[in-house]
């Protein structure tokens, strides 16, 4: 519950040091790269073990270093429950990507999944007014584009089952490093105090890195019925954080659309127990996003 507490506040942070002057891109670019030089290091002393892996560990670096990239800029910039809830139609996007690409059924199970899933997301989207891809703004399909990408990481990971973890995780981290340099590029150099800096260590290494280990170790010691718990909990960190520190709150509309993309979510999830998937750059093993 710490670590998925963490992810669901990980807007906060983020817009506490855009507010400070390290806008998105720059500040996704220098968390990562905090993470992707010692794990590089790591990675290279063992590079003998990646022999086989090429192709795992490009798609990891461009899927899994979006699926990141993408998903932190809409939150710096959306609203923060619906980022949220866009990004937990992964599971929809893994029933479709699990049938093209590894032939897997997709059962009644996950047919119910995708029907509640494009119902609530119509509901999220237009607030009852009725859909239209014009309600779409560039935040919506930053988020809508990550867990498609989330969904693509996951078909890898459970393609290649070979590589380590930590291996993973660079690919990732040095994934998000160099997709989001070009985007910074467009932004203004940081300019930060001092504090901020040791305020930005503490983040990448503590709150980013720490969140990542927190879940992974939880979530890899109970089952699944326990464990598909920990999502919606995100969201609803998320919604309760959003609400108290930057008085955003979903309509009910919104919420009722969340609750169906949630529950197609859980759905999916329980229906691929026991199949890896990546959060942070890590691999899951009970199905945990």
């Amino acid at each position: 519950m710490l670590g998925s507490s963490l992810w669901g506040v990980l807007w906060w942070p983020l817009r506490y040091f855009h507010g400070a002057g390290l806008h998105g891109a720059w500040l996704i670019f220098t968390v990562y790269l905090l993470l992707a030089l010692p794990a590089g290091l790591w990675s290279w002393r063992r590079r003998h073990e990646l022999r086989q892996h090429g192709r795992t560990l490009v798609g990891l670096f461009l899927l899994g270093g979006w699926t990141n990239v993408a998903f932190m800029l809409a939150l710096v910039h959306g609203e923060v429950v619906r980022i949220l809830l866009l990004f937990y139609l992964s599971p929809v996007w893994a029933i479709f990507s699990a049938r093209i690409f590894l032939k897997e059924a997709i059962g009644w199970r996950g047919v119910l999944a995708a029907l509640l899933a494009v119902a609530g997301s119509a509901l999220v989207v237009s607030n009852g007014r009725g859909f239209s891809f014009a309600d779409l703004d560039m935040n919506d399909l930053l988020a809508i584009s990550s867990g498609l990408a989330f969904a693509l990481s996951n078909v890898i990971l459970r393609a290649d089952t070979a590589l380590g973890d930590m291996h993973r995780a660079t690919a990732v981290w040095w994934g998000c490093v160099l997709l989001a340099l070009p985007f910074a590029l467009f932004q203004r150099l940081p300019a930060l105090s001092l504090p901020d800096y040791g305020y930005l260590l503490a983040f990448s290494w503590l709150w980013i890195a720490g969140a990542t280990v927190a879940v992974q170790f939880g979530v890899a010691r109970m089952p699944v019925s326990v464990s598909a718990v920990i999502m919606p909990f995100e969201v609803v960190v998320g919604a309760l954080s959003a609400w108290w520190l930057a008085g955003e709150a979903p309509t009910l509309l919104e919420s009722f659309g969340g609750t169906l993309i949630l529950t197609a979510a859980l759905l999916q999830i329980t229906r691929s127990q026991g199949h890896p998937v990546l959060l942070g750059g890590v691999e899951m093993e009970k199905g945990e996003l």
